[in-house]
């Protein structure tokens, strides 16, 4: 441990503040931008930086205005994205009290009379620097207002006037300041690169840090460069300046990874009683519940990566081979657990106990996991005889929910040699033997059937008028020139028959009537709709496969029936959904 002088400490997210452009990491897209353009005389008067917290915004607004006004260490230099750092602009910009580089923080500055005093300030010349340089820091909190007043400085600023602008929140900034501006988006740092840049902290500060203690905290600072560091010092703090990887693990409530994947393969492996014992482990070092479900999806992926072919991941041996091992189970397998834990960190995090909700994702996972995929119950079914003068074989849908309400749209395919052989709407019933002609006539000209009116109103983009018709008109009979019909349910009469004669007579050319009957009628189309559905279901229920599977789940149904031609299909395509 380092003597401590008598002097006040300088966190390390302070002292490590990037000064020039060589210093700062995993930027290099914008240091290369701002270089060349330097370097060509074509630097823009003003800029907008975004990004997460922590990632070198306001530290480039620095660097920047500092090169820009460099004089170099014989006072001769010019603009360059190397600033000395020893002459006077530029060891006043780094203490923060150059007169020419203003900084304006805009969430405590939102009004007009903040902007208005940076809007007279650009009229002058800057007093001892090349460039007057405005910076302003969390730019999306000016008020609308703010904004507005700006927009003609930013347009057309003097020409030794620079903006230099910087938030989280680029949305919230209008487009009319948007466009007026150069965007740079500063990117997350990569956890490699973090690392390094840990590593190389530490060795400088003299602090003993385990490799993978730097990889989990640059790991939780999620690219954040001032997340990382504080880490780094609150862990250098806790641990006398000796980190391990279980101290970082227990300051972040985090989980050691062998643990979290024993748990991982015993919940793969259907062991509920030895997963929820590794979780007790778990919780009495500190886990968060949420971090511990969340760290199992990191290694779900990381097992799915080597199940898809990706290859081992940059991990330690042991724990490459247990990655390896779970990645066994299959990708179907792993997406099913994946989907599971998924929805389960999003219960902990609204649950009023999250231990108990995090013991709950772990019971059903450990429950669910061992249960064959779909693909795996098709393979295990008997195969169905097939019958030679078939060539429809009917695909059904399985589903432990709720039958398929009216308002579901109901799939129209033309029926298997099991159902009889009707047209989606009508069938055989006691009305008159006009009205069971299905065959479609020309719209234009013949209406022999309910449902040649129905295709005719579709057709001319009467939706409304076609969907009353076939939810509410019982048919009676239907005549050359006359329809006459029950109406069933809550429908304004007289407008909707006018209508519909109306449009009948526009479309064949002679004069309908359509008029409602005293007593009688058949089934609307609705209904003949839904009882051909019943007949498929029925005749699908009957097939060898379906017949299998409805037998083995109690809890499944059919829901819908889709039929496909035997000669075509080259393998099965059942859904099956299990509650």
């Amino acid at each position: 441990m380092k003597n401590i002088a008598n002097q006040p400490y300088r966190v390390l997210a302070r002292k490590y503040r990037p000064a020039t452009f060589e210093q700062m990491i995993g930027q290099d897209a914008l240091v290369q931008t701002l270089t060349n353009a330097i370097a060509l005389g074509r630097l823009a008067h003003a800029f907008i930086l975004t990004g997460v917290r922590g990632i070198g915004k306001t530290s480039t607004a620095r660097i920047l205005a500092k090169g820009l006004n460099c004089e170099g260490a014989d006072g001769a230099g010019g603009p360059n994205m190397s600033p000395c750092g020893t002459c006077n602009p530029c060891n006043d910009i780094n203490e923060g009290r150059h007169i020419d580089v203003l900084e304006m923080d805009a969430a405590s500055n939102t009004g007009v009379d903040d902007v208005r005093d940076i809007i007279d300030g650009a009229a002058y010349r800057p007093v001892s620097a090349r460039f007057k340089i405005y910076i302003i820091d969390e730019v999306h909190m000016l008020s609308r207002s703010a904004f507005n007043a700006l927009l003609k400085t930013l347009e057309e600023p003097p020409d030794n006037v620079k903006f230099i602008f910087a938030t989280t929140e680029i949305r919230k900034v209008p487009v009319t300041i948007l466009s007026r501006c150069q965007r740079f988006d500063l990117r997350r740092v990569p956890v490699d690169v973090m690392t390094h840049h840990l590593q190389t902290i530490a060795d400088s500060e003299q602090i003993k840090a385990a490799a993978n203690a730097l990889v989990h905290i640059a790991k939780a600072s999620e690219g954040s460069v001032r997340d990382a560091l504080s880490l780094l010092d609150q862990a250098a703090a806790m641990n006398a300046d000796e980190i391990s990887e279980q101290a970082v693990l227990d300051m972040l409530g985090q989980v050691n990874t062998d643990l979290i994947l024993k748990i991982l393969q015993a919940c793969l492996n259907g062991q509920t009683a030895a997963a929820l014992d590794l979780f007790a482990t778990a919780d009495a070092c500190g886990a968060e519940p949420d971090v511990f479900i969340a760290d199992m999806l990191d290694n779900i992926h990381l097992a799915s990566l080597i199940a898809g072919g990706a290859g081992s991941s940059d991990q330690p041996e042991a724990q490459s081979q247990m990655l390896t091992a779970i990645a066994t189970v299959g990708i179907a397998r792993l997406g099913r657990a994946w989907q599971l834990l998924l929805n389960g960190h999003r219960e902990i995090k609204d649950a009023p106990n999250p231990k108990t909700a995090a013991q709950m994702v772990l019971i059903r996972l450990a429950h669910i996991a061992p249960m064959p995929t779909p693909a795996e119950i098709i393979k295990s079914l008997p195969e169905a005889p097939m019958d030679a003068h078939t060539t429809q074989t009917p695909t059904a849908v399985l589903s432990s929910e709720a039958p398929r309400t009216e308002a579901d749209p109901v799939p129209t395919q033309v029926a298997p040699t099991q159902i009889p052989q009707t047209e989606t709407s009508l069938v055989e019933t006691d009305i008159p033997s006009q009205l069971a002609n299905e065959k479609s006539s020309p719209p234009e000209t013949v209406f022999s059937s309910l449902q040649d009116i129905v295709i005719s109103l579709n057709e001319a983009g009467e939706k409304i008028l076609a969907a009353r018709l076939r939810q509410h008109l019982r048919p009676v009979s239907l005549t050359d020139g006359k329809l006459e019909v029950q109406i069933d349910g809550d429908v304004k009469q007289e407008n909707f028959l006018s209508d519909l004669a109306r449009f009948m007579s526009q479309k064949s050319g002679q004069p309908w009537l359509v008029f409602q009957a005293a007593q009688g009628g058949g089934p609307t189309l609705a209904e003949l709709d839904q009882q051909a559905v019943e007949q498929k279901k029925k005749a699908a229920a009957e097939h060898p496969i379906v017949a299998a599977i409805l037998e083995k789940f109690d809890s499944a149904e059919i829901t819908a029936v889709n039929l496909h031609n035997a000669k075509d299909e080259t393998h099965s395509n059942d859904e099956v959904k299990n509650a």
